[in-house]
């Protein structure tokens, strides 16, 4: 099939002989005359638009779809998709720190020496504002500070924000963007309210402007390095394709049917390096597969797939060349005339992993598919990067601090899932609340690193107990939550004792400091108690204070006092 830039090239070659033709031959046929007339109108407009789409491609805009993106965020003068994608994540990921945050992204333009807004989650944020705004000067000096509160600075409010403030309550997070060490824009985060934010919620936003900074070098190392306009085309188009939320397999499939399109092989082998640096685990593998370690693994010394991880580069080879087994010195080696591509993967300067294809046949590879190949993978690299960045992102927005645990607003997602999860297969669940016992005690005589400690303890000791399906999370303080998957009332109540029992049983001790723990606990069960998470939540709390009651170190269920 013609590709666009053969159908571009026909068209020319038609229209330079059709005004050739006028010139040197005339036009004495009405009929020729008024045909090569027409051609050279329709001519004329291609060679017009095709002029335009040259200019707006050096201008670095291309079109897109608003409407797709209307429900998420709006974008404004948004530049190529990929780098759309990349900002979608970063507002995604934004909101999954909280539902509440709005988010503005602003970059640096040189012309009007303005810091101008590009895309947005609300219409509050202004159009642009000026480096020398006080906000921006307080990124500099021996206190950098990022984190401002509206009724601190009332008088530069309006410099961020379009409308007045109106709780007074209102916080902003502003996190530059450097790029090579130079101010290249600002995430701009409002809250309502102060107490919405917390040191995590700024922790994660830096890593989220990372992530921004990182994808901007890769995009831009991408763009410098593939020359060929088609090839850069489809690169792209697989980054764009790219969606961060989704799975590692599900990434390195996408690359195997890239490769698979621009390569014959007879094996693709996606492999990934150990932290001892001797062994590579096998990610995915493509086309024949025999002759496969069963440990999934295999040494780099002496394999084929191990080269680039011994050189550290590009290997384009054959084995009569290297006289090597593919995988494991216990294979059989029946393919002499095996033919290898094989391309280091780098992130973050260190290496990675690598791609390997190879045939069986005396077909060598080519230095342009040594070139291709070296351009996919410089694509994965940046993938990847992406996408393990995103995920540590993505785990410190669910996760707990201190204690790793799912946080509180996780939880409640998380177990309103599961209730829908079990309505529609007919499950029971049981929610476990608890509480340490007395536990003020210990942060006032031990101080707060020692209560830290007995909440991380306990923690682990309830993470311990549960399986990997059920959750568990650090609803607040001191409190703990336990959602029991497809558990009935009998069972849960066995696990929420045995709970109880270890952390009872433990001996807590910190710096030569030993103290003794108890722990209540109140359990409810759906759908017998209800079917809302409100009412479980609430039900498992009320058996919690009657447990508190009792004296604590135990467990009392919903139904037993609700008569």
């Amino acid at each position: 099939m013609m590709n666009k830039y053969s159908t571009d090239t026909l068209i020319l070659f038609i229209f330079t002989i059709n005004v050739l033709s006028l010139v040197f031959l005339g036009d004495n046929s009405p009929i020729l005359g008024l045909f090569n007339k027409l051609i050279s109108i329709a001519g004329l407009s291609w060679l017009i638009n095709y002029y335009y789409k040259i200019l707006k491609f050096k201008n670095g805009y291309s079109v897109i779809d608003l409407d797709q993106h209307k429900d998420k965020y709006i974008i404004k003068d948004n530049p190529d998709s990929q780098f759309s994608d990349l900002i979608d994540a970063a507002f995604s990921l934004i909101k999954d720190v909280s539902h509440d945050f709005e988010a503005g992204i602003y970059f640096f333009q040189p012309d009007s020496k303005l810091l101008e807004l590009k895309s947005f989650t609300s219409e509050i944020f202004i159009d642009s504002f000026p480096l020398e705004n006080s906000f921006i000067e307080k990124f500099n000096g021996d206190n950098p500070q990022n984190l401002f509160y509206q009724k601190d600075n009332i008088e530069n409010w309006h410099s961020l924000f379009k409308e007045k403030p109106i709780k007074g309550s209102e916080c902003v997070i502003l996190q530059p963007i450097f790029i090579n060490e130079v101010l290249a824009g600002v995430i701009v985060v409002k809250s309502d309210h102060f107490s919405n934010v917390n040191e995590n919620n700024q922790k994660i936003i830096k890593h989220i402007a990372d992530i921004i900074t990182i994808g901007i070098l890769d995009l831009d190392i991408l763009e410098k390095t593939i020359n060929n306009k088609n090839d850069q085309n489809q690169i792209f188009d697989l980054l764009t394709d790219i969606n961060l939320s989704q799975s590692e397999s599900d990434i390195l499939n996408k690359f195997r049917n890239i490769i698979n399109y621009y390569f014959e092989y007879d094996c693709l082998t996606f492999s990934a390096i150990n932290k001892d640096g001797k062994n590579a685990v096998i990610k995915l593998i493509d086309g024949v597969k025999k002759n496969l370690p069963s440990e999934n693994s295999f040494n780099v010394n002496g394999t084929i797939n191990g080269l680039p991880y011994v050189k550290n580069d590009i290997v384009v080879g054959s084995n009569e060349q290297y006289n090597l087994f593919r995988f494991s010195p216990n294979e059989k080696n029946d393919f002499s005339q095996n033919n290898f591509l094989s391309v280091p993967l780098f992130l973050n300067e260190s290496l990675w992993g690598a791609i390997t294809i190879e045939r069986f046949t005396h077909h060598n590879y080519s230095d342009r598919d040594k070139n291709l190949l070296s351009l996919i993978a410089r694509a994965m690299q940046t993938s990847m990067s992406w996408f393990i960045e995103y995920q540590n992102i993505y785990e410190d927005a669910i996760r707990d601090g201190l204690t790793g645990l799912l946080n509180h607003k996780t939880f409640i997602d998380r177990a309103q899932e599961e209730i829908e999860r079990a309505r529609r297969f007919q499950h029971q669940l049981v929610f476990l609340i608890y509480d340490l016992d007395k536990f003020k005690r210990i942060n006032d005589t031990l101080g707060h690193p020692y209560g830290d400690y007995v909440i991380k303890t306990t923690a682990k000791i309830i993470k311990d107990n549960v399986r990997s399906i059920d959750l568990v999370a650090r609803y607040g303080g001191e409190e703990f939550t336990v959602v029991l998957v497809n558990t009935n009332k009998e069972a849960a109540t066995t696990v929420a004792k045995r709970i109880v029992q270890n952390i009872q049983d433990y001996n807590f001790s910190m710096n030569s400091e030993e103290v003794d723990m108890t722990i209540s606990c109140g359990l409810s069960e759906y759908p017998k108690d209800s079917d809302t998470l409100k009412n479980l939540i609430q039900f498992a709390d009320e058996g919690l204070y009657k447990t508190k009651e009792n004296g604590g170190n135990d467990v009392t269920i919903y139904s037993s006092i609700s008569g």
